[in-house]
Formats: C-alpha cells, sequence, structure tokens
C-alpha cells in the first residue's frame, strides 16, 4: 500500500491517484506552554511531506504569540494580523517552509490577536473560502490554555491532538482543556501524546493516569492513546539551529518516534465523518463557541 493512501476516506486525501482537495483538519494543543507543542507541529508537518508525500499547511493558531516562523528560521514579512486589517489577502502571506510545506504566519507581540471579533472571522471564512490549494492536511498549532481562542480553533478541528508531558502541572491543564471542551461538544474524541518520556511504557503510564481521572468526572470522554515523544537531547540541538530535527537529524529517536506517530495517526481515519475542506471548517470555527445541542454530563 502507499503510505499516502493511509489518508482516506471522505475526510481528505489521496484515493485513487486522485486529489480530492477536501484536508484533514488537525488541532495540536496543549493545557499549558513549554510542553514542545510547536515542535510536534513542525515535525509532523515536515514528515507528512517528505515521508508520506502530502501537501500540507500550518496554521500558527497563537495568534498574539505566534513562533512557528521563529522555529524555522523563516522571515515573514507579513502575518494574519495583515489580513484582518483588509491589507493583504490569505494567498498572499502564505510561507514556504522546509519539505514543502505551507505555513500561515501568525503575529507575535499583538495583544488584538488574543480574541478575534466576529467581523474578523467572517473575513478569515471569506479568505478560506477563496483559497483552493489542494490540501491534505491543515495543522492548527494552537495557543496553550483555554482561552476562547484556543478553545474555538480545537472546537473547530474534526481532530485535537494534545501535548502532555510528565510534569504534575501539563497533566492537570491537560484534563481541565479536555473538560472544558468536553463540557461544550461531548461527542468529540481527543488524541492524547505523551511528549518527553523515557519510553513507551512511561508515556502508556501517563495517559493511564489522565484517562483514569477522565473516566471518573468525564464519563463518555473519548480519548485514545497516539503514541509517545522521548525526551532526547539533540531536540535542543535543532531548536538552536531553527530547523525541524526530522530534517536536521533524521535518525534521532524524536524523528523516529514521531514518523511512527504520524503513520498510525494517517492509517486510521478520523471517527467523525461528512464533507471536509477549509471552507467547511471556518465555517465550524465560526459557530464553535456555540452551545452544543447535546449537553455534557456533570
Amino acid at each position: 500500500m502507499d503510505q499516502a493512501s493511509g489518508l482516506r476516506g471522505g475526510e481528505s486525501g489521496v484515493s485513487g491517484g486522485r486529489r480530492l482537495h477536501l484536508p484533514r483538519v488537525i488541532s495540536i494543543t496543549s493545557g499549558k506552554g513549554g510542553v514542545g507543542k510547536t515542535n510536534v507541529s513542525a515535525n509532523m508537518a515536515y514528515i507528512m511531506a517528505t515521508r508520506f508525500g502530502l501537501r500540507v499547511m500550518v496554521l500558527d493558531a497563537d495568534l498574539g504569540l505566534g513562533n512557528m516562523d521563529v522555529l524555522f528560521n523563516i522571515r515573514a514579512a507579513h502575518t494574519l494580523q495583515d489580513v484582518l486589517m483588509g491589507k493583504m489577502r490569505l494567498h498572499e502571506i502564505l510561507v514556504p517552509g522546509p519539505g514543502g510545506i505551507l505555513i500561515l504566519p501568525a503575529a507575535s507581540g499583538v495583544e488584538e490577536m488574543t480574541s478575534l471579533s466576529p467581523e474578523q472571522n467572517l473575513r478569515l471564512l471569506e479568505e478560506f473560502e477563496n483559497l483552493s490549494m489542494g490540501l491534505d492536511v491543515l495543522l492548527i498549532d494552537t495557543g496553550a490554555g483555554i482561552s476562547e481562542n484556543v478553545l474555538t480553533f480545537n472546537l473547530a478541528s474534526r481532530e485535537t491532538l494534545v501535548v502532555v508531558t510528565p510534569e504534575p502541572t501539563s497533566r492537570t491543564d491537560a484534563f481541565a482543556l479536555m473538560k472544558v471542551l468536553f463540557r461544550r461538544q461531548p461527542e468529540k474524541p481527543f488524541l492524547f501524546l505523551a511528549n518527553m518520556v523515557r519510553d513507551r511504557q512511561e508515556g502508556v503510564g501517563l495517559f493511564d493516569l489522565v484517562s483514569k481521572v477522565a473516566d471518573s468526572y468525564l464519563p463518555g470522554l473519548s480519548l485514545s492513546f497516539a503514541g509517545h515523544l522521548p525526551a532526547d537531547p539533540s531536540l535542543t540541538q535543532a531548536v538552536r539551529a531553527q530547523r525541524a530535527i526530522a530534517e536536521m537529524l533524521p535518525g534521532a529517536p524524536f524523528s523516529k518516534a514521531m514518523e511512527q506517530i504520524v503513520r498510525t495517526l494517517l492509517s486510521r481515519p478520523p471517527r467523525e465523518g461528512g464533507e471536509g475542506g477549509v471552507g467547511l471548517w471556518m465555517k465550524r470555527l465560526m459557530t464553535a463557541g456555540e452551545p452544543s445541542s447535546k449537553s455534557a454530563p456533570g
């Protein structure tokens, strides 16, 4: 089977050699900062593009403190702020990244970007509907925590990957984030990614700790183990060089583990069916803050 054919079904990807132009939308998030979320997003995008031949776009959705361009050592002349102010079109701010990935850079140090107005959401909707790139995957690198922007981007995505480290604060904040999202959208599935662990055993143990708490306090929450990433000292070397470790050191433990996570993720179609597409995702984005028709228990 061709590697890319794992991205199949009505959602997105490659089917019979024909690109369907319906991207798989995955948000990558965390309850607290400093857990390696942006490194996960960057390396996942690079591996999807270079190892699996997929057309990938990364949306830096940490709108006030964007740093995806910094991680890739890319100088972004314009950001989403210029789009929201009506100065630029979305396709004009796209920045090419390594391996052929596309990056939508966010503003940095702009407080106004941390809370979008309905008018700004509408402008983004119009821009995304006009953006036809034949994408296979849209990765959304969200901010950390439970701010309205973080919640909105996660609620709008079909799949949410929650990055958690062994730190107690990371576990408790991840649970808090999932709790808030679950209360708004009880049917939403979550993928648990254990980062900075010694081995798979520690990663599974971390997942078990959080899932047991979820079973007790959030019955009905769908939480699956997506894999583990080792605490790899060479990752620091790649960050300082402003390169994805999967590009700079493809044989590093982190790089190999990330490729396995991507392979597993692409082999399993998302739980939700139905139509996809970036335009539809933006429509979901605009309604994500509305209360769910289902009410969560408790």
